[in-house]
């Protein structure tokens, strides 16, 4: 709490005394007042309206002190040279009083007097709202290398006491929270209860835009206190979000009937038509061309509007030119026709002028006429289920993964990636320019999707962070989400005050999502299609703990620098494990701790299932990774031993393991033929069989890894 002077304003009246005086930022006197409120410690300080008291209060607190230039406007008092230290008496204040006085010119009204304190660790602690989140909260390394090292972490308010204490240990710096040169440890409820206050503050004061508290000392006690800070006013609070019935999903994403605007006579041009490939997949359901210069297009008769047809429609998908698209959307409201695929693009994404009032004039329609819209700019609904997809190459055989994607090319690159795999979509829902429907609202459908077992999400840009947020919060227990967002090396400039405005970009905002939420971030379609091969194939794993079992030397160091990386544990072997081994595995020649370097076992099933039973058996271990050199191993009955040893994995292996999840790794580095198709073998065996398989050991551990922090944060662990 407040260790000086007399405080008789609530927290609220401080707020509205500044407003009144036209004031943007509360001074830094009302500021450590302010947020004493709210369980922040602050310095003991005192208020003198001239030279004269600040050398009467100097005297009485103790040297030695410092001494601040105090008034509204001064909010970067240390580049202003409002701050001088280390004043050894009253002679020092009166000359740095004076300096200060210089320095400041009119805009001095008094001065802070505050004891010099001591602490050789310095962090920084604050509040920024932003506009598609709302207010997020700060916490880094302080003093003169906040910005210079930017070594922070955020999370978005509310959040409570558990959250806050992840927050240090997530630092670069961590080290420092602990003993540190002859310093006690910092008191880390003390950080706790700042970060949670700036929470509480953050709900309670819409009005306030942004707090900084820079530096929050620590003393030799471990103890920390806020020796300066800012409050700068003219916030507000996000809208909430008005609850909205999205029952009319069910039948946009599961259409019995469509209709298509723009429809192509089978013999147009184009790289893209639509009616030829919606037709050509079979779509199970009713499908109206509308044309009016056509009378049948692919076998169907054609409609010259929607007016013509017999029926209302499930989903009317537009793929007109865009400055026909406000007439299209018209003759929906006109005819009673609301969930609409807009397909054309032209609109916001093109930059230019004309675009975006295009998509101005057709959101204005969208919202009068109550149109629930998938675009522009996308390529809309993939349903295999239904035959329905708007790309040639789509899959037509349905899965358990849903993927949410602002990108068309996405949608179906993920598509082709996952079939690669083994893995079918029970969805893909592109999104484009999100005019009325974005990601959440998708989201809060497929919770609900008794056909998808794993969501994917690819993010550019998000309309309702804090809803966003939510949704995949409450999502990602019972369904794993896993995100690709784009955009992150993009943390946009804006003009802010406090120091943790200027360092609340796009990333540490997006890694917050990610903290709180527990979802699976990942940076590529390739590395999705990986994470969700072990979703499927893994179940839960008990731990991080990484036995690695192959052939070569170079299987040793290497693989456990791979296993580091990627945050997975490589403990040795059990003494009874190593034990086991070595009477069946001649040392000579192989290497029995962790990793298992163990050619002769790859040579000889009934060793690789020794050697398996063994190591599943151990206690000290919570998972397998096999890896498999393909050259080597062709060796052995040119490819012949290759097919076997994938017909084991496939099968038999998982009596072997005791049920401890395993995947399996390979790699090929030559170009005969009879190698290269017996990696193809291989490759098609082990996925048809369930068994996760990687092309090098990185990817392998990397997809473990993201599934092991994903249970651990289910079961209370913070994310690693």
């Amino acid at each position: 709490m407040f260790e000086g002077g007399e405080d008789r304003l609530t927290p609220i009246e401080r707020i509205e005394t500044a407003q009144a005086g036209g004031r943007s930022a509360l001074t830094e006197a009302e500021a450590k007042r302010f947020l004493a409120a709210y369980d922040v410690p602050v310095v003991a300080e005192q208020i003198a309206k001239d030279a004269k008291h600040a050398a009467e209060h100097a005297a009485a607190m103790g040297f030695p002190v410092v001494l601040k230039g105090l008034g509204a406007k001064l909010t970067h008092k240390t580049e202003r040279g409002l701050v001088r230290l280390n004043l050894k008496d009253e002679a020092d204040v009166a000359a740095a009083a004076s300096e200060i006085t210089v320095a400041a010119g009119s805009d001095l009204e008094g001065f802070l007097v505050q004891p010099m304190l001591s602490g050789k660790r310095e962090f920084v602690a604050g509040m920024i709202r932003d506009e598609r989140f709302g207010p997020v909260i700060m916490f880094g390394l302080g003093g003169v290398y906040t910005e210079a090292l930017r070594d922070v972490t955020f999370r978005i308010a509310p959040f409570e006491a558990a959250e806050a204490r992840r927050m240090p240990d997530e630092l670069k710096a961590a080290a420092l929270l602990g003993h540190f040169r002859g310093e006690a440890a910092v008191d880390r409820d003390q950080i706790v209860r700042v970060l949670t206050g700036l929470s509480r503050l953050a709900l309670a004061h819409p009005e306030v835009a942004e707090v900084d508290i820079n530096p929050l000392l620590t003393g030799p006690d471990g103890r920390v206190r806020a020796v300066d800070a800012l409050v700068v006013l003219g916030g507000s609070a996000l809208p909430d979000r008005p609850q909205r019935d999205l029952s009319f999903l069910d039948t946009m994403l599961a259409p019995r009937s469509i209709a298509l605007i723009g429809a192509r006579r089978s013999n147009s041009g184009g790289w893209q038509n639509l009616m030829r490939v919606i037709v050509g997949l079979g779509y199970t359901g009713k499908l109206y061309p509308i044309n009016p210069r056509a009378e049948e297009i692919e076998g169907l008769p054609s409609y010259p509007s929607l007016r013509e047809l017999p029926e209302p429609v499930d989903l009317v998908i537009v793929a007109v030119a865009a400055p026909m698209v406000p007439a299209a959307l018209e003759e929906c409201i006109a005819t009673g026709n609301r969930n609409v695929h807009i397909f054309a693009a032209g609109f916001k994404e093109t930059g230019e002028e004309e675009g975006l009032r295009l998509q101005g004039e057709i959101e204005e329609i969208a919202i009068r006429g109550g149109l629930n819209v998938m675009g522009p700019n996308c390529m809309g609904l993939y349903n295999p289920a239904l035959r329905l997809a708007t790309w040639r190459s789509a899959p037509t055989k349905s899965g358990d993964v849903a993927f949410v994607s602002q990108s068309g090319g996405h949608a179906g690159d993920l598509a082709a990636l996952a079939e690669r795999s083994g893995i079918y979509l029970s969805k893909a829902i592109s999104y484009g320019n999100a005019l009325t429907l974005d990601s959440t609202d998708f989201l809060e459908y497929l919770k609900h999707d008794e056909q998808t077992r794993i969501i994917c999400l690819y993010l550019e840009g998000v309309r309702d962070g804090r809803h966003l947020l939510r949704e995949i919060a409450d999502i990602n227990p019972r369904k794993p989400v896993i995100v690709m967002k784009g955009g992150l090396t993009e943390s946009g400039a804006r003009a802010v005050a406090s120091h943790t405005g200027s360092l609340a970009g796009g990333p540490h905002l997006w890694e917050a999502v990610f903290r709180q939420t527990g979802a699976v971030r990942v940076d590529s379609l390739e590395e999705m299609t990986d994470v969700v091969l072990a979703f499927r194939n893994l179940g839960e794993p008990a731990g991080r703990r990484v036995a690695v079992i192959g052939t070569g030397g170079g299987i040793g160091v290497w693989a456990a620098d791979v296993i580091a990386r990627a945050g997975l544990e490589l403990p040795l072997l059990s003494e009874k494990t190593q034990a086991e081994f070595r009477a069946f595995i001649p040392e000579a020649g192989n290497i029995l701790r962790n990793p298992v370097d163990a050619g002769i076992a790859f040579a000889d099933f009934g060793l690789l299932e020794r050697a398996l039973r063994s190591i599943s058996a151990d206690p000290l271990i919570d998972a397998i990774v096999i890896t498999i050199h393909v050259d080597w191993t062709y060796n052995f009955d040119e490819g012949r031993h290759i097919d076997r040893l994938a017909h084991y994995l496939a099968g038999p292996a998982r009596e072997h393991t005791s049920g401890k999840p395993y995947l399996v790794s390979w790699q090929r580095y030559r170009t005969l033929p009879g190698i290269v198709e017996a990696a193809s073998r291989l490759y098609q065996t082990l996925i048809a069989g369930g068994v996760p398989l990687y092309e090098g050991l990185p990817r392998a551990a990397s997809a473990l890894s993201k599934v092991v922090t994903y249970h651990e944060f289910q079961r209370g662990f913070p994310p690693g």
